[in-house]
């Protein structure tokens, strides 16, 4: 079959329209509901998923000049994000810039572009000893994960599918993990089952996702202490003390089964005994915690054996300004005075 010249023209026009629509509709739905941005137009943020947390904060504090709403800020992985600013006075105004698997070039990173738009009264620098571990790229640090746009291609199909999942989550009133405006993270379905009784907070299921965490993070790629990963929060404190920032070191809560988990490894032990000590050999005072404390005994502290809930992060903000000797939670650690 010949296709005649004048056919062929309609067929190329034809096709250039509906490319044109369909590129118009992608951009527009896509423009609209900005699953990776903070326009709200049609679906709010805590509708939408967490893609680019590394550059949607940084573009928040820094490119948007929100920095001027804080004097006061949380460093660390994604076990600080549950410390909620607003839940205790001496946070009020404090950014959390927790993200996740963050290690201690990325902390360093973030304390010193902070430093070049404003000061900083308090910090708040969480620790853990996975940001040790050799196999995690101690040191790997990747600015364009920090200055990089966070609003991902109008144009793409995938963030088109996105937009998408996001507008359908909004019409089911389905709210997904967020961030709110001060960094801190929000788990609504998990919170949402707890408060109906629906969340596994069985003892054995915790004390299965412990030996599964553990197998995970130390055992699949086994643990070898990256001493070089030390260097960066070095720099921390000196920058801290020629600022006078505030500085609350502390090392964030696991569940108990899996402290023990660790404590029980004969390597994972020392490494984690080799962690405390150089971290009060570099700060001098370090809030531990990550003991066999009661509270890290109820599972309904916890989400998993690594991420806390919100009300245990109260009592880490109420230890860490504590006058009494004998804190609430967890155990000052002071260089004279290191726990085995």
């Amino acid at each position: 079959m010949i296709v005649s010249p004048l056919n062929a023209q309609r067929w190329s026009i034809l096709f250039t329209v509906i490319s044109i629509i369909f590129i118009g509709i992608v951009f527009g739905i896509n423009y609209t509901i900005d699953p990776y941005g903070t326009r709200e137009w049609i679906v709010e943020k805590h509708f939408k998923p967490i893609v680019h947390e590394r550059s949607e904060k940084y573009n928040y504090l820094f490119y948007q000049n929100n920095i001027e709403k804080y004097d006061c800020l949380i460093l660390g992985s994604s076990r600080v994000m549950s410390l909620i600013p607003k839940h205790s006075d001496e946070t009020q105004k404090c950014y959390n810039f927790g993200v996740h698997v963050a290690n201690n070039p990325e902390k360093l990173f973030i304390l010193q572009e902070w430093l070049k738009h404003a000061p900083l009264k308090t910090l708040y620098l969480g620790n853990e000893l996975y940001t040790m571990h050799a196999e995690s790229e101690p040191m790997h640090l990747n600015k364009n994960k920090f200055l990089d746009g966070s609003e991902g291609s109008y144009l793409s199909v995938q963030t088109f599918k996105i937009s998408i999942r996001s507008l359908l989550y909004k019409i089911f009133n389905a709210p997904q993990t967020h961030f709110k405006a001060d960094g801190s993270i929000r788990y609504p379905q998990e919170e949402q089952f707890i408060r109906s009784n629906q969340f596994n907070h069985s003892l054995r299921y915790f004390q299965e996702l412990s030996h599964m965490t553990l197998n995970e993070d130390y055992v699949k790629r086994p643990f070898i202490y990256e001493t070089h990963a030390l260097a960066p929060l070095k720099q921390i404190k000196v920058l801290s003390d020629h600022h006078h920032i505030e500085l609350k070191v502390f090392i964030t809560p696991t569940y108990s089964e899996l402290h023990t988990l660790i404590a029980s490894s004969p390597p994972l032990a020392k490494a984690s005994q080799q962690f405390r000590s150089d971290l009060l050999r570099i700060f001098g005072e370090v809030y531990d915690f990550d003991d066999n404390h009661s509270l890290n005994r109820n599972p309904r502290n916890f989400y998993d054996p690594l991420h806390y809930r919100p009300i245990l992060a109260q009592q880490m903000i109420q230890s860490m300004h504590s006058d009494n000797q004998l804190q609430p939670y967890g155990t000052l650690l002071r260089i004279s005075e290191q726990r085995d």
